[in-house]
């Protein structure tokens, strides 16, 4: 092992564990925090590069859809040739494509480079969570998963103030420029204090048919829901994409099913826990998404709050979780997965619900409540519904279980924009045009003021304040921009809170659901395991 900063010499059998959970949590962070910072920083972005508002989606989603789609097989490459290995393999290249798109020269070469950086954290974040689960021992995962996932949500909600901060006190290459020391003192603390592990069952082998059917069944249907917000759920090419991943991933299971080494064993899905811990993990991922997303056009577009104050605004969310977290974590044995993962469920699922508290004149207290439980919900979620992934599958088998985790978190995140956003855009077109002022303005107003009907008409994210800050609405009237913003913020009211409704309601029922299905596994397995260690004891020879 490695000298490097002296840490060498401090490691040991009894410490191993916390050194290997330090230096995963390090490098989590920094792949959570890119999730969402680089979105503060499109406008000056799209301002210095020149470009369309297609390719700045593609800023965000190129990293979203080589994330999603990699992840099995980068879980599946580290419990087959070394987890450490190609953990690092991931910081490394998220680490250099970092500092080289911090420099880009132009809007085709950022959005390469951010493909390539969700390579990288498809390693980092798999991998992340298949080290500790060989560092620590079933009864033990809890606490720390409970860790990894208090610094997994700082990481993704700390990620709008950063880049906020960056942008408006330095410019957005920091933006990228903030992960080269992060990743490079991760790289090399991984480097001296991790130990080497990886599945020595000799069950696993080179799936390459596996590999291609589910990186490409992924990849369709990741793409598939990003554009399906741009060109519409009626599209054929949406529906033509959508249909070949589903034939792929059927594909992929008949191969999985055939072979003797399959990348993914169908016998995963088996296990109760595996199953009903990702299906929760596929609705907490579906209705988060929801809420972040409506809630940053909720609090910028419609109460003109900049973006530093709509990260700040997360912040009793992010508290509770992270005060939480640990302590649900170290719980889980006490009390069993299940029971923790329906209660957070619940909890959360009525914290999204006490959003429809918001309102155009609503004030940022009204929707605290909102904030708070749902943080105290979710700290019940993470946590166990991880660790009964993990549980639910041999240490062998850590990384590519974990890796399925992780994609459908992802795929659930796209779905929950995607939905969600359809849901709440179509209920806003519909709610803006019906409004009496608006079909007024339309019958009477001049060209400039169709343009601005046509213009905030076109869906949620032009709601509330966003035309006065278009230079085509200099010209108009003031009652008629506040008629305009009066009117479409109600609307956007109108979207979201359908959106709410269906997301809350589907993380309650999910909840409901997993109750009956994930299964207290090493809770159950407790008095089992300590009858072996009391023979174990009994039969030792006395001092």
């Amino acid at each position: 092992m490695s000298n490097r900063f002296g840490l060498a010499q401090r490691v040991n059998d009894s410490n191993i564990k916390n050194f290997t959970l330090a230096a995963s949590c390090f490098a989590l962070f920094m792949a959570m925090l890119d999730n969402l910072v680089v979105n503060i920083a499109m406008p000056t972005i799209a301002r210095d590069l020149d470009a369309t508002t297609t390719q700045l989606q593609w800023v965000v989603s190129a990293y979203t859809l080589v994330f999603a789609s990699l992840q099995i097989t980068a879980g599946g490459l580290g419990d087959r040739l070394g987890r450490k290995r190609w953990f690092m393999t991931g910081l490394a290249i998220f680490t250099a494509t970092s500092l080289l798109a911090a420099f880009s020269q132009s809007i085709e070469m950022l959005i390469a480079l951010r493909a390539l950086q969700g390579l990288g954290a498809a390693f980092i974040m798999p991998l992340s969570l298949s080290l500790i689960s060989a560092a620590f021992p079933p009864e033990e995962r809890g606490r720390a998963v409970g860790i990894w996932s208090a610094i997994s949500v700082s990481g993704i909600a700390l990620g709008p103030v950063i880049g906020g901060l960056l942008v408006e006190y330095a410019s957005w290459h920091w933006v990228f420029l903030i992960n080269v020391p992060i990743g490079i003192v991760a790289f090399f603390v991984t480097s001296a204090v991790v130990r080497e592990s990886k599945d020595e069952s000799g069950t696993v082998s080179t799936d390459i048919a596996g590999t291609v059917l589910i990186t490409g069944a992924i990849a369709l249907l990741t793409w598939g829901l990003i554009e399906a917000g741009d060109r519409g759920w009626g599209d054929p090419v949406i529906w033509t994409a959508l249909g070949i991943a589903a034939i792929l991933g059927v594909a992929f299971v008949l191969v999985e099913s055939r072979i003797e080494k399959p990348m993914v064993p169908m016998s995963f899905f088996r296990s109760g826990s595996f199953t009903g811990a990702n299906i929760d993990s596929f609705m907490i991922s579906f209705a988060i998404a929801g809420v972040a997303f409506f809630m940053t056009l909720y609090q910028q577009n419609i109460h003109n709050f900049s973006a530093v104050r709509t990260g700040l605004a997360l912040l009793p969310m992010v508290a509770v979780m992270m005060a939480m977290s640990p302590v649900t974590g170290g719980a889980i044995n006490r009390i069993g997965p299940r029971r923790m993962i329906t209660f957070g469920m619940v909890v959360t699922g009525i914290g999204v619900l006490l959003f429809l508290r918001s309102g155009v004149d609503a004030t940022y207290w009204d929707i605290v409540p909102a904030f708070v439980v749902m943080g105290f919900g979710m700290s019940f979620i993470w946590a166990p519904m991880t660790t009964a992934v993990l549980n639910s599958v041999s240490s062998d088998k850590s990384g590519v279980a974990s890796a399925v985790n992780g994609a459908i978190r992802e795929i659930g995140t796209a779905f929950g924009i995607a939905l969600l956003g359809t849901m709440a855009n179509t209920t806003y077109k519909n709610s803006f045009e019906d409004d009496s002022a608006m079909q007024s303005l339309r019958a009477t107003g001049d060209a400039a003021s169709q343009a601005a009907l046509d213009f905030v008409g076109s869906g949620a994210s032009q709601a509330g304040h966003v035309l006065e800050k278009m230079p085509f609405a200099a010209g108009l009237p003031q009652d008629v921009l506040d008629q305009i913003r009066v009117a479409s913020s109600n609307a956007f009211m109108d979207g979201m809170d359908f959106a709410m409704i269906v997301g809350g309601t589907a993380m309650i029922l999910s909840g409901i659901v997993s109750y009956f299905i994930v299964k207290d596994e090493v809770f159950e397995k407790k008095p089992e395991e300590a009858a072996a260690l009391d023979s174990a004891l009994a039969a030792q020879p006395a001092d």
